[in-house]
């Protein structure tokens, strides 16, 4: 739809979704799932590329298959077999070696698939399912006039307004500031985190296993190494922001990670090339105190700080949050209702839904800071025979 073709009658909206991630589809799903006319708005056409490591782990996976993404979009990728994590010291092989073990994580469905590849396919998911996807930039959300909200934004450089009943916004880092509303600032807020990722080739890390590596090369942060289809790889390197000189150091940890020969990764790496340029992104841990629900308006996804601050995976509760958003939002239109009471479901649900999950992993992340930590750990699992499948299973879950 262009913009010129865009008449009154149009622009009048019962649901728009702003995003076209993970979230934003999930949401745009729900929504035509349940009979309601949807606009699903990002500024970019997909595929488009989304800097992230590209893990799509086993809560996610499921997610985006009740959702009804494109099985033959997966069948590329391999379904991951295992983890490794590498330390200072040594490797802990997260890898079932028993006959039972591994069919205990056959069950466990996780694969590496480019966000080039899964975004796509959501936004198509979207599309099967009914909702209308728009190119616009959107420039800022109003305030509710008592029935809906006005979008404003630009679309081949002719200016646009749409107004919905119900919005959901979903448009990842940083999308609050949309937003006319002030967001209150708390001092408890987790730290914000920045990460770094680059594709290879010729890659001779495990075909069906994801490393992470907690080491002082890394630490407090971390590095990976994900694969992908015919030895490729998608290698990165995460860390948190306290001081406001990280983006600077992660560049030079990158290069260090992927390029020194004392990296711990270096002995995968011999003869490898890159694949296009290296990619920075924030990361917005959680949790985060934020207003989830306000008149005609929910957050999903990362732009509701729903990201988890072990290792900034967020895909698993993006597509969570947004298909619970989407439910609310087709509620509460079918009730003519769209103001913040009827909306604040989603907010108690998803926050329950999300809490052990978040707290369980914020603690990790804290724990794991420290590199004798990490070492401890190691000694004490390393001896166990269910260590594989049972650490194996977590990891894969992240994602």
């Amino acid at each position: 739809m262009e913009a010129s073709d865009m008449n009154e009658s149009e622009t009048q909206r019962h649901a728009v979704v702003i995003g076209g991630g993970p979230a934003g589809s999930a949401a745009a799903i729900a929504l035509a799932r349940a009979g309601q006319s949807v606009l699903l708005i990002d500024k970019a056409t997909f595929p488009r590329d989304k800097p992230c490591g590209d893990l799509v782990g086993v809560r996610a996976l499921r997610l985006a298959r009740e959702l009804g993404i494109d099985e033959t979009q997966l069948s590329p990728y391999a379904t991951l077999s295992g983890a490794r994590v590498t330390t200072t010291e040594n490797t802990l092989n997260l890898v079932p070696g028993s006959r039972l073990g591994r069919a205990m994580l056959r069950t466990s469905d996780a694969r590496v698939v480019p966000r080039l590849v899964f975004d796509a396919a959501m936004v198509e998911s979207a599309l099967r399912a009914g909702a209308t996807v728009y190119q616009m930039t959107v420039r800022s959300i109003g305030e509710w006039d008592g029935t809906g909200r006005r979008i404003d934004g630009v679309v081949d450089g002719t200016s646009v307004s749409i107004n919905a009943q119900v919005i959901v916004l979903a448009a990842g880092y940083g999308s609050s500031v949309l937003l006319s509303e002030e967001e209150s600032q708390n001092a408890n807020h987790p730290p914000r985190g920045i990460a770094r990722r680059g594709y290879l080739r010729g890659v001779t890390a495990p075909a069906d296993q994801i490393v992470f590596c907690l080491d002082d090369w890394v630490l407090p942060g971390y590095g990976w190494v994900f694969p992908l289809p015919n030895g490729a790889a998608n290698v990165g390197v995460g860390t948190l922001v306290r001081t406001g000189e990280e983006r600077g150091q992660l560049q030079a940890l990158y290069r260090r990670f992927t390029e020194d020969l004392d990296s711990p990764i270096a002995h995968w790496l011999q003869g490898a090339t890159t694949n296009g340029a290296a990619r920075s992104w924030p990361l917005d841990l959680g949790p985060r105190r934020r207003t989830l629900v306000r008149d005609g308006l929910m957050l999903a996804g990362e732009a509701a700080g729903f990201v988890g601050p072990l290792t900034g995976a967020g895909i698993a509760f993006a597509l969570a949050s947004g298909t619970l958003a989407g439910e609310t939002a087709a509620a509460a239109l079918a009730l003519g209702q769209t103001d913040r009471q009827t909306l604040l479901p989603y907010h108690r649900t998803v926050r329950r839904r999300f809490r052990f999950w978040l707290h369980t992993e914020a603690a990790a992340q804290r724990w794991l800071t420290d590199p004798h930590h990490v070492q401890r750990l190691v000694r004490l699992t390393r001896p166990l025979p269910p260590t594989g499948t049972i650490g194996a299973s977590l990891l894969l879950h992240l994602g």
